[in-house]
């Protein structure tokens, strides 16, 4: 990986961690990060990666069809991202989030079982989407750094 594509992974990785640091405090992903991240992904740019904002289409279709399960901030944060690592990377990334916090989420409710205590129901259970998203398209990146897949 280039000195460039470097400097791209170290920004992306700053404003996925205050994305999720936002998320985390105040359920919203403010749109400044999400341009932000736009614009890392100008840094290294191909035009091929314009494809990666397609991966954000199943959330937005999921949004569509039950409104107040995903926000648009996780929406736009996928898109963004998807500039940054283009449509399979992003895919991957977003699938490992998505499994990342399916599993937080069965292992919170089998912790609450242990302990005797009433499971969350699933209008209770709402989880700040950012931060496993970010889990997994930082994954994506470490992968790329690392090995130069995706």
């Amino acid at each position: 990986m280039q000195d460039n594509g470097i400097a791209q992974a170290v920004l992306f990785f700053c404003l996925l961690l205050v994305a999720s640091v936002w998320d985390l405090r105040k359920r919203i992903i403010p749109d400044s990060i999400c341009l932000l991240i736009v614009l890392t992904g100008l840094i290294d740019f191909s035009p091929v990666r314009l494809w990666g904002v397609l991966a954000a289409l199943p959330l937005l279709i999921a949004a569509l069809y039950k409104p107040d399960g995903i926000g648009g901030g996780d929406i736009k944060l996928t898109a963004a991202a998807g500039i940054v690592l283009g449509f399979w990377g992003c895919t991957a990334g977003l699938t490992l989030g998505l499994m990342a916090s399916l599993f937080f989420y069965f292992w919170t409710q089998a912790i609450r079982r242990l302990r005797k205590l009433e499971p969350l129901k699933t209008s209770q259970a709402s989880l700040p989407m950012a931060p496993f998203l970010s889990l997994g398209f930082l994954a994506v990146i470490i992968l790329r750094i690392g090995g130069n897949i995706l």
